[in-house]
């Protein structure tokens, strides 16, 4: 009965991988590779100083942000059609459990997001000068999983694409700078202010909280040479994935299939 189960967890990855080669996800984070090299190159044709640091930090800026939106918009757009068009009861029909096509779903969407991470990795090999490569590399993979994770909580949870969307970029741009908010906060007067400044600071904070530290993972910083710090990513995404996973364990036993 187990090794049925893994068998169809494992199947159901399988098809996930088919899913995203059918939609071209693969196409799309190439393209979006290929448009941030282009930049990054025209970049170091018009800087004076610098040029390989500055072309190496203009295609991790840009090839970063694109490969979160693709997934992103992937993952949420797949989940939430499964949702409406009812093919999530075909899976459930079969010796499968809610949990475990979220897990099939989840491996087959992690892997995907990994061969993007890495995909978009290669590009800096070619900078031989450049420092940080390979932690930059492995580091915005394990962001991309926790990327993938989100997304498709969300898409679970909300069941509606836009609504979805709109959640994971402002989550994930919240997660970028919740740092800076609170340190902002701080600054205007979070300790001696009024009440509402006060109340302002603390809500930011909290809010800081419940998300991971996204600015910590492939930090630029690191390809120009910047201290490396690549433990406390992997442990805070482990954690996020977790909670993620005890989200979606409630979400599915909330809803009526």
């Amino acid at each position: 009965m187990q090794s049925n189960a893994c068998a169809a967890v494992l199947g159901l990855a399988r098809l996930t991988l088919l899913e995203a080669r059918r939609t071209a996800v693969g196409k799309a984070a190439l393209a979006a590779i290929a448009i941030a090299v282009s930049l990054a190159l025209f970049v170091d044709r018009i800087v004076l100083t610098d040029q390989e640091r500055a072309t190496v930090v203009t295609y991790a800026v840009i090839v970063r942000l694109a490969i979160v939106l693709i997934l992103g918009q992937a993952i949420i757009a797949n989940t939430v059609r499964d949702l409406n068009e009812r093919i999530i009861d075909n899976f459930l029909a079969l010796p499968l459990t809610r949990m475990q096509y979220v897990l099939g779903k989840w491996l087959g969407w992690t892997l995907v997001a990994v061969l993007c991470a890495l995909s978009a990795g290669l590009p800096l090999f070619g900078f031989t000068s450049t420092p940080g490569r390979l932690p930059w590399t492995l580091s915005f993979a394990a962001e991309a999983v926790v990327v993938a994770s989100l997304a498709l909580v969300l898409a679970l949870a909300l069941g509606r694409i836009v609504t979805a969307v709109f959640a994971f970029c402002c989550l994930y741009l919240f997660a970028r700078v919740s740092s800076m908010l609170v340190l902002l906060s701080v600054n205007m007067g979070a300790n001696h202010g009024s009440l509402l400044d006060r109340f302002d600071a603390r809500y930011v904070e909290f809010a800081g909280y419940l998300l991971p530290r996204m600015d910590r993972f492939a930090e630029t910083a690191w390809l120009s040479g910047g201290p490396i710090r690549f433990g406390p990513d992997l442990l805070q995404g482990a954690i996020y994935v977790v909670l993620l996973g005890a989200v979606a364990h409630i979400e599915l036993r909330r809803k009526q299939f």
